[in-house]
């Protein structure tokens, strides 16, 4: 899950250092069965050569010593392609049960030009949620959320450009991609909806408020945002002081190298999941303690499976946009959802959206951070339902 610069490239540093682990061993296997050359100290005359003095000697590398360099590299090998299970070790043995209902997948063309591929749970007579992902990701970011539903909404779910089993759009800003957004809701016909975003998903949701305001309370009766921000992520996340000076100088122009060495970047990618590291970094970063091994796994598997080139652009994208001026002109009920341990996007950014927005509604989970509706997705789950059935919502009766 990538909502700002530094994510993506902290990523590509650890599997770049893995990937040096890797020319190490390597080296490694190759001095354990190269020959030892020795100078033997003994005096050989030629009438030919008077100089010559001695002769080289060359023989097998020590057992012990070949031994050692050969057991350094196998450790460092091990590390490399299954240090994921090393971090697993870690983390009891349980499986969260997915019951997902049966879905219908299905192709809608994008604003953007992108092959949006959308995918439909539930009853169809049920109020109607549409859930846009976090960036980096794709539509089964939602999955444990769908779960705990139990059949109670019809939901509607996305890949966005360019990632899952959507193709790739023109250009990743935010107007763009909430035009996309406008794409999938304009395919639902004769229902309203309630549009629920997490990440880069609420950021959508309030371009989408700006762009599409004649539609906001008609075809789209409620938003929902879930561990969002309403601007630049840059500014809401913990040390923004410290990003805002590095984004023009250090993470633009990196950002657009790693858009055009994008299928090295996701090499990085797989050598990072593979050897456990992105598991840690997702651990400390986004995630409060309480994930299980499944939930990390399956989120750290997005280091290789999403394309790093276009989770370059879409960060670049977020990093030219602020909605700020549009939060007093929301006119709909809106949830605002925040982690208490989120340092992505800070509780903060809630509490702006909150003062601002002016029929909101704030609920805060405790022991969740940025993938707080994976890790804590039961309380998010349950946040969105009471909030679906209050007359607030705009749906009850629907």
């Amino acid at each position: 899950m990538v909502a700002h610069p530094a994510q993506i490239l902290v990523l590509l540093v650890l599997g770049l250092a893995t990937s040096a682990i890797l020319g190490a061993a390597i080296y490694l296997f190759y001095l354990a069965n190269r020959p030892h050359p020795a100078m033997v100290v003994r005096t050989k005359r030629d009438a030919n050569d008077p100089t010559a003095t001695g002769e080289v000697v060359v023989y097998p590398r020590p057992p012990r010593q070949k031994a050692l360099l050969m057991g350094l590299a196998l450790v460092m090998l091990l590390w490399v392609f299954a240090g994921r299970h090393l971090v697993q070790a870690f983390y009891p043995a349980t499986h969260e049960p997915q019951n997902l209902p049966a879905a219908t997948l299905g192709k809608v063309r994008g604003a953007s030009g992108a092959d949006l591929t959308v995918a439909h749970y539930g009853p169809a007579g049920a109020p109607t949620l549409v859930l846009t992902h976090g960036w980096g990701a794709d539509r089964h970011d939602w999955d444990y959320v769908i779960s705990a539903f139990k059949d109670r909404f019809h939901i509607v779910v996305w890949d966005l450009p360019g990632l899952g089993e959507s193709s790739r759009a023109r250009d990743y800003s935010m107007q763009t991609l909430a035009s996309d957004l406008d794409s999938v809701v304009s395919s639902i016909k004769d229902r309203p909806v309630v549009l629920v975003g997490h990440s880069i998903g609420g950021i959508l949701n309030i371009e989408y408020a700006r762009r599409f305001p004649e539609k906001m309370g008609r075809d789209v009766r409620a938003l929902v945002q879930v561990n969002t921000t309403f601007t630049n992520p840059v500014e809401t996340k913990k040390g923004a002081e410290f990003s805002r000076k590095l984004q023009k100088p250090v993470y633009e122009p990196l950002l657009h190298v790693v858009t055009w060495v994008s299928p090295v970047a996701r090499a990085f990618g797989w050598f990072a999941y593979q050897s456990g590291l992105a598991h840690l970094q997702l651990a400390k970063q986004s995630f409060a303690g309480a994930e299980t091994w499944d939930q990390l796994d399956e989120m750290a598997s997005y280091a290789y499976r999403s394309s790093t080139g276009v989770v370059a652009q879409g960060v670049l994208g977020m990093l030219h946009w602020d909605g700020s001026d549009v939060l007093t002109k929301i006119r709909v009920p809106t949830l605002i959802i925040s982690g208490d341990e989120d340092v992505t996007t800070l509780p903060s950014a809630s509490d702006r959206m909150e003062r601002d927005i002016p029929s909101s509604v704030r609920v805060a989970v405790s022991r969740a951070a940025h993938l707080g509706p994976v890790e804590q997705y039961a309380r998010y789950a349950d946040a969105i339902a009471s909030f679906m059935t209050k007359p607030s919502s705009g749906l009850v009766g629907e």
